[in-house]
């Protein structure tokens, strides 16, 4: 309920939160944290979000905290 407040609060203020998983990697709204090794996904695509990002109209307030696909390493 009070997570459901505070959300309601930001929409208030136009402050909207930034997609983050599935989409394609973007330094602008997204800070990698790391990159995990996937054969599913194509490389740079946003795997899991560890913090929200926000932005406020067309102004980053914060970035996404994202983990990231990388090529599967080649064997050898």
């Amino acid at each position: 309920m009070v997570l459901q407040q505070a959300r309601e609060v930001l929409a208030k203020h136009q402050i909207t939160p930034i997609a983050a998983v599935g989409e394609p990697f973007d330094p602008n709204v997204h800070e990698a944290l790391t990159q995990i090794p996937s054969a599913e996904h194509p490389p740079l695509t946003v795997l899991q979000e560890a913090e929200a990002g926000y932005r406020l109209h067309d102004r980053v307030l914060r970035p996404a905290k994202v983990l990231v696909a990388a090529p599967p390493p080649a064997e050898s």
